[in-house]
């Protein structure tokens, strides 16, 4: 009887009748979510804009040039034949997003075009124009980045477009200025690991080639013929920096950082101290600077006007200031240089000052979509820079945030005395900083692999003093200066910033001030950045799929693993990871940048470096006189020093690295300085099989990679 009822009900349960409804519910259902989304649909735009431009640096060549316009016109003619059909539109239109995106990228590399050294050169003598100058604490030491560049015994076609050069003595240096120096010479560091931060690239893309340090004091050819406005603005800068160092003593490469975004002048230990309080946000100049600016501007202007009733009754105040701390917040923007950060805060200052202008609220997201849009329009390459994606990952989680608890704020703060004000205050603060901080933790994650634990009591201390002492008397110091009346603003200015350097030691001297991990592979930081896109933007229930995004993260994360073996770009340097996770090197003298880098990429920046030793053994790793043998996973890695034991190793190994050049061996794959000269750095994963890496392979040849350009013979356009 009981089987009965239970085939009965198995039956029931796949009547087609039953099963054509429950289609027809799921049906409605995503139906119903995926009509939600069209209030939406603008929001995507700069995602689809970043698909594209994602693919273009994902590439291994550099694609042809009809690439980007072909693509662009198979989606054009794909909307004229397909205009009928609205059901395509939305296809095409993502396609349309993806190739443009795409076109931009490829447009931005060629448009910037400049020539990489591919050798170490020096002593040369170099001439250039100064572009601008970065002051070091001291005042004496100065770094210039020189244009119109001409390099002893260098053809002009491999001339670099400009040149950074560290020079011990400013000796009176100003923008403008023609200058000649003995210097040495370098190209910019490709990435230490394979897959790892490109130096090479984020400099090619500032138009920078080569970089150096001066023999000795720069010789000054000519004089600025006509003092240009961007030469003045530089000079301005770099007289804002002088002052601020000779006036204050520690806080003085802050200010120069808050006020004309010269970090240079910044001691290292201030600048680990502001990184592990999770600090760091305030020495760059970005849209919290420009915010406050801005509004210290605009509140102040609208107070003054709103002391006069026949100006306040009779005239919109309110338009009136905003105009002014624009205008203050535009000439904020180019005293810190215009670079990409301040013009993105400057971009959605602006759509924040025209809804006041029209009465609408500015605090929308809507903004940030737009802001990106015009940013990956200009500079396409932002969107790989960690300062793009935490910036408006900050952002969209504080709109997103904000919006939704708007009902629950308004009514708290509706009718508050002043300690409900205070305390909303501190809220706010800690709500500001909790849902930044997790907005842009795996992004600080995934490229510094630290995270700080006490950011939010670090914030909700230092906050205050920025909002309310540093960046007024900011203000209010650029107002004197014309008049020579600074002097009252830099005390304030200097005793604000003092207590937030207070802070900051104070906070990054506590026990786990810093949370370390390691380094991730691409494709994992792409899935969580797709799972907290998806919880942003998507509407209604179908944002519960962002938890699978999160699940996929957390099962590739728990499985990551590193390289078990990584050689040096000069190959003087070689680590091995030991069973609990460890590096061991095999020199604690050669090579320290790298050696620092892959702690940092092990997630090892606390723990001591160290060498293995040069007889006997380290779990599987055994070395003798001659070298060292590795064994693990069912492979063999012959490290060799002495190449008399070469043929032995040879039949022994399956890969053989040495720091020397090698025969070629016919058993195993080699790994010698030839090979680390033109491919880079190596990485060899011991596991089932056996992978092998190197940064050339994976950086391809693009126009940013110097030996590629050497290979191609790249000519600027």
């Amino acid at each position: 009887m009981q089987e009965f009822h239970t085939v009965s009900e198995s039956r029931r349960l796949f009547d087609p009748v039953l099963v054509r409804a429950g289609i027809d519910r799921l049906q409605d259902f995503f139906k119903t979510q995926l009509a939600l989304q069209n209030t939406s649909a603008f929001l995507w735009s700069p995602i689809g804009l970043g698909i594209g431009i994602i693919i273009y640096f994902s590439l291994s060549f550099e694609p042809p040039v009809f690439w980007g316009y072909g693509m662009l016109g198979f989606v054009f003619f794909g909307f004229l034949f397909l205009k009928s059909y609205e059901r395509f539109r939305p296809v095409l239109f993502c396609l349309l997003l993806i190739a443009l995106g795409f076109t931009l990228a490829q447009f931005r590399t060629a448009s910037v075009y400049t020539p990489i050294l591919t050798k170490k050169m020096g002593p040369v003598d170099v001439t250039g124009t100064i572009h601008s100058l970065e002051h070091f604490p001291g005042g004496e030491a100065v770094r210039v980045i020189l244009e119109a560049v001409d390099i002893e015994k260098l053809e002009d076609y491999k001339t670099p477009r400009m040149v950074r050069i560290k020079l011990r003595d400013a000796g009176g240096l100003q923008a403008g200025q023609r200058i000649q120096v003995l210097a040495g010479l370098n190209p910019p560091s490709p990435p230490v690991l394979p897959g790892g931060f490109d130096f090479q690239r984020y400099m090619y893309f500032k138009g920078i080639g080569a970089v150096g340090f001066g023999y000795g004091q720069a010789d000054i050819l000519e004089q600025p013929e006509d003092n240009t406005w961007r030469s003045a603005l530089q000079n301005f800068r770099s007289h804002v920096v002088l002052t601020l160092s000779q006036r204050l003593e520690g806080a003085g490469g802050v200010a120069g950082a808050l006020l004309v975004g010269h970090k240079a002048g910044i001691t290292e230990e201030d600048k680990e101290a502001m990184r592990a309080a999770g600090l760091a946000h305030m020495l760059a100049i970005s849209g919290l600077h420009i915010g406050l600016f801005f509004g210290v501007v605009f509140f102040t202007i609208r107070l003054l006007m709103a002391s006069f009733p026949a100006l306040a009754l009779h005239y919109p105040i309110k338009k009136y200031a905003a105009v002014l701390a624009m205008i203050a917040a535009v000439f904020y923007m180019m005293v810190a240089g215009a670079t990409i950060p301040t013009q993105r805060a400057v971009l959605m200052t602006g759509v924040v000052f025209v809804a006041i202008l029209m009465n609408r609220t500015p605090l929308s997201m809507r903004l940030v979509a737009f802001a990106a849009l015009v940013i990956l329009f200009l500079a396409p390459e932002s969107l790989l820079s960690a300062s793009f994606q935490m910036s408006f990952a900050a952002v969209a989680g504080l709109v997103a945030f904000y919006n939704a608890i708007r009902p629950y704020w308004s009514a708290w703060h509706s009718k508050a005395g002043f300690f409900r004000r205070a305390g909303l205050y501190v809220l706010g603060v800690s709500f500001t900083t909790i849902i930044a901080t997790l907005a842009t933790a795996p992004f600080a994650l995934f490229h510094f692999q630290q995270l700080a634990v006490y950011s939010l009591l670090a914030n909700i201390l230092a906050m205050p003093l920025l909002a309310f002492i540093v960046m007024p008397a900011a203000v209010l110091f650029f107002v004197l200066l014309p008049f020579g009346l600074e002097g009252f603003s830099i005390l304030v200015m200097g005793w604000g910033i003092e207590r937030i350097l207070e802070v900051a030691h104070f906070t990054s001297s506590l026990e786990h001030a810093l949370l370390y991990t390691q380094i991730w592979p691409v494709w994992l930081f792409t899935i969580l950045s797709m799972g907290f896109v998806w919880l942003i933007l998507v509407q209604g229930r179908l944002r519960v799929i962002s938890v699978s995004f999160l699940v996929v993260f957390i099962i590739g994360f728990l499985n990551i693993k590193q390289a078990s073996v990584i050689v040096s770009s000069k190959s003087d340097l070689i680590a091995v990871q030991d069973q609990n996770g460890s590096l061991l090197f095999s020199s604690l003298q050669k090579d320290r940048f790298a050696r620092q880098r892959w702690m940092e990429a092990y997630g090892l920046q606390d723990v001591k470096a160290q060498k293995w030793s040069k007889e006997g053994a380290s779990e599987d790793l055994f070395c003798g006189e001659g070298g060292c043998r590795l064994q693990r996973g069912g492979h063999k890695v012959s490290i060799l020093y002495d190449l008399s034991g070469f043929e032995e190793e040879c039949r022994w190994a399956d890969v053989l690295i040495a720091p020397d050049p090698l025969p070629q061996c016919k058993q195993g794959y080699t790994i010698d300085r030839f090979d680390t000269y033109r491919n880079g750095t190596y990485s060899l994963y011991l596991d089932e099989d056996i992978i092998i890496r190197n940064s050339a392979q994976l950086r391809g040849n693009r126009p940013w990679v110097a030996k590629a350009q050497r290979k191609a013979n790249y000519k600027a356009p």
